[in-house]
């Protein structure tokens, strides 16, 4: 008897305990639909060109959690639908953030660090994402914004997430030696 009722209080305890643990996390989540829309740098002229198709977006929250990843349709746009978690730094705003990786065939890639999450309490979030061609006579390096980080910790966290999402390597010769910057497609399942 007594085995009964100490494992009732137990269930109990713990059911309570996770029921209020989901209620809190529901509490502290914001979601949105975030549009990302993709297009190449502007060029000497100011001019920009066209929007880029099969970009591969990568949405990561603040705990380091892939979200989502998307490829832009023919208008350079990529729509994901995420849950984030509540940012603190803004208490009287319902808003989080993420980090986005953007790349493209042709294109150095690119790391926007916190983008805000339903900052208007709209239920929606934009970034747009302005990738640099690939010249293979240069250096290439990824481009990252709202971060002051060191260069080399963003291209470690960048092949990180690279690997774990499965991207490829680009098809491209480079004149120096160095390797080509990750490419939108994913390897093959069979690899």
């Amino acid at each position: 008897m007594k085995k009964i009722c100490i494992t009732t209080i137990m269930s109990t305890f713990i059911f309570f305990s996770s029921s209020q643990l989901a209620l809190s996390e529901k509490l502290n989540g914001v979601s949105a639909t975030l549009t990302v829309q993709v297009g190449p740098t502007a060029d000497s002229s100011s001019e920009t060109g066209q929007p880029i198709k099969g970009a591969r977006v990568i949405v990561i929250n603040s705990l380091g959690k892939v979200l989502g990843t998307e490829l832009t349709n023919s208008k350079g746009i990529a729509k994901l639908n995420v849950i984030v978690n509540k940012n603190p730094l803004f208490q009287k705003k319902q808003m989080g953030e993420v980090t986005i990786i953007t790349v493209a065939n042709g294109y150095n890639e690119q790391i926007d660090f916190s983008v805000p999450i339903n900052e208007f309490n709209d239920h929606t979030a934009k970034d747009s994402v302005s990738l640099l061609i690939v010249d293979p006579k240069r250096r290439n390096e990824p481009r990252f914004t709202n971060g002051s980080y060191h260069r080399l910790t963003v291209f470690e966290m960048l092949n990180d997430y690279a690997k774990q999402v499965g991207l490829t390597k680009q098809n491209i010769t480079m004149d120096t030696g160095a390797e080509p910057p990750w490419g939108p497609n994913l390897k093959n399942l069979q690899d």
